[in-house]
């Protein structure tokens, strides 16, 4: 892993990864991975205002508002619902959003956020990549409405997988992550800031 990506680890609010990966602290790994959040009462007027939408079938299909406010990041769950025909998803994601604000999407499905898109909803294709969008998320405070239940729970369940030796990786146990898949398509597409290459001529 570069160093230079290790020392940006010493400013994330969440220290497991400088713990784990800047001072070789294994015994130090947590096995949940977003550790530090806190529950709200209201989300705060103004801001930066994006969504982020799972898509789901059998698996609920989840909904996540994010308003990024003054470096912090807090998010409410709109939508957690299994079964919801293309028809039901486009009424159902109307009825939350009245505004022209991005909807970051699972990319995987592009059939689907074209649907969203000529139903009138700006769903965009959402960048995918699992672990730089934990940590995208990780690098901002975090603040959850008490009214996302599910969102709660997956926060409260949502782990990094171990290898055979009893280690935590750097990958997630993919179970109950649904609404944190539609939060981190949100926070890492539309706050990442992709680098710039400078040309040589």
């Amino acid at each position: 892993m570069k160093s230079d990506i290790i020392e940006g680890y010493k400013n994330l609010p969440d220290d497991f990864m400088w713990k784990v990966y800047g001072l070789g602290q294994r015994g130090a790994a947590k096995e949940i991975i977003y550790t530090q959040w806190q529950i709200i009462d209201e989300l705060p007027e103004g801001g930066d205002v994006f969504y982020g939408l799972d898509f789901g079938y059998v698996h609920p299909l989840a909904l996540v508002k994010v308003c990024h406010y003054q470096g912090a990041n807090y998010v409410k769950q709109l939508i957690y619902k299994s079964g919801l025909t293309p028809s039901e998803i486009i009424r159902e994601v109307k009825d939350h959003i009245s505004d022209r604000k991005p909807v970051y999407c699972d990319a995987a499905e592009p059939k689907s956020i074209e649907e969203l898109y000529r139903g009138g909803i700006n769903a965009q294709p959402a960048n995918k990549e699992v672990w730089p969008g934990i940590l995208k998320v990780k690098s901002y405070p975090l603040f959850v409405h008490k009214d996302s239940k599910d969102i709660i729970r997956e926060l409260q369940s949502y782990k990094w997988r171990k290898d055979k030796n009893d280690n935590v990786i750097d990958e997630p146990v993919k179970e109950n992550d649904d609404a944190l898949d539609a939060m981190r398509y949100a926070i890492f597409t539309h706050l990442h800031k992709p680098a710039f290459k400078v040309a040589v001529w």
